[in-house]
């Protein structure tokens, strides 16, 4: 049984690392989904497959979003840190990459010149960028500042 000064978050971390796994499983599905179709399509153009599309891309970049804040969460509920993931950093090069992961769908929307697909897409994306950055990264960037810099100070809480 565990104290109720320090409560266990072994069953959230599992939770939270079934959820990670299940959103990833569904960006790539949803990611080769979008891939396959633009290459077999034989009417881009047409509205329906167009919408359809678009409805793909906005779930991949839903999934992407919760996926990165679920990736986030679990941060704040770890007691001892190691020094390295202190340093906010690392986590900012993972933002980068889901950024850069959720902007290649509209490259490929450039590619096979479905311009106005890409424009829309595009501006959805910012949207998310943005709400990311408000809640996401704003989250993990306040949480890292309160924490401990120093391990002086993690060796004295213990």
């Amino acid at each position: 049984m565990v104290a109720d000064d320090n409560p266990s978050y072994s069953e959230y971390f599992e939770h939270n690392t079934t959820i990670g796994g299940v959103l990833s499983l569904f960006c790539g599905f949803l990611f080769t989904s979008i891939t396959i179709l633009l290459t077999s399509l034989q009417n881009k153009e047409g509205l329906f497959a167009q919408t359809t599309i678009l409805f793909l891309t906005l779930i991949f970049y839903f999934s992407l979003f919760v996926l990165l804040d679920n990736l986030e969460m679990a941060f704040h509920y770890i007691n001892n840190i190691p020094p390295l993931t202190l340093k906010v950093k690392p986590f900012f090069f993972l933002l980068l990459i889901f950024y850069l992961f959720g902007t290649s769908t509209v490259l490929m929307f450039l590619l096979f010149n479905l311009h106005f697909l890409a424009v829309i897409s595009g501006v959805i994306w910012l949207l998310f960028v943005v709400a990311s950055i408000n809640s996401t990264a704003r989250r993990f960037y306040q949480q890292s500042f309160q924490r401990s810099w120093s391990k002086k100070e993690q060796d004295s809480r213990k």
